[in-house]
């Protein structure tokens, strides 16, 4: 997986300086660009309309209870990070990528409690599929461990992002610590900052399941040919039947209706 700004200690920095005092731990901040929707026929984004922001994920304990946020952040004149919006995770309520950018790579994320539902949401671009999967990832395991819930998923296939997380773990630089008087660079995954990014959205059983049915069912150009013959044969045989059947009960077709008939 290309490097991706969510590994930028640098850009973390700057977000947790950014909401100092407020007792919120940034889990994730990543570069995204901010639009209105405008593509062209191209199906590439209007420069003039893209905005640059950093989305940061946080979160606050206060006891047993643990709240989540998404924080939106931009640059100001000086080039500082500061803070320009602030949603609640629990009402996130639908997560859809937007099927004009044929790359995958935009989405927007509504949020229940807005007071004007009638204005579009933003939308937000990645840099690439796997720095969208990474956030979009996060952002559900949040909703599902942290809140006990899932917000409406459109135009994404679950499965793969599932499939994706496994092979793509992240992984976050911390602190170094002493080994033998010598500094080691140590590592912890965005699992251990109580969101599991590689977490089965399907569980092992599940995914062995739909394993097995698509494999009963997908196949080849080449064998497509001796399925159609394989069918036409059973079809035959199950005509040959119902005809032998028909003809094994004509006898007692006979009977009755002579027994009735005789009455």
């Amino acid at each position: 997986m290309a490097k991706s700004s969510a590994d930028d200690e640098e850009l973390r920095r700057a977000c947790e300086a950014a909401i100092e005092g407020t007792k919120q731990k940034i889990v994730l901040s990543i570069r995204v660009a901010k639009s209105r929707g405008i593509w062209g026929k191209s199906g590439k984004l209007g420069r003039h309309m893209a905005k640059p922001r950093v989305l940061a994920l946080s979160m606050k304990s206060k006891g047993q209870r643990t709240k989540a946020f998404l924080r939106v952040m931009k640059y100001s004149t000086g080039g500082v990070l500061e803070p320009a919006k602030l949603y609640k995770l629990k009402h996130l309520s639908k997560v859809e990528v937007i099927t004009n950018d044929p790359s995958g790579c935009t989405f927007t994320l509504g949020f229940d409690n807005l007071r004007s539902q009638s204005v579009a949401p933003p939308q937000w671009t990645m840099r690439n599929i796997d720095d969208r999967n990474r956030l979009l990832l996060c952002i559900m395991n949040i909703c599902k461990d942290v809140l006990g819930r899932l917000p409406k998923v459109v135009g994404i296939d679950v499965v793969e992002m599932a499939l994706w997380a496994k092979e793509n773990t992240p992984s976050v630089p911390t602190q170094r610590s002493q080994q033998d008087g010598q500094p080691v660079e140590t590592t912890v995954t965005e699992s251990d900052l109580k969101v599991t990014v590689e977490k089965e959205l399907v569980s092992q059983a599940e995914e062995e399941d739909m394993e097995a049915l698509l494999g009963t069912y997908v196949m080849g150009i080449g064998e497509a040919e001796a399925f159609s013959e394989r069918l036409k044969r059973e079809l035959l045989a199950l005509e040959a039947a119902n005809v032998h059947a028909i003809l094994e009960s004509e006898p007692l077709v006979d009977e009755v209706c002579s027994s009735v008939f005789g009455s």
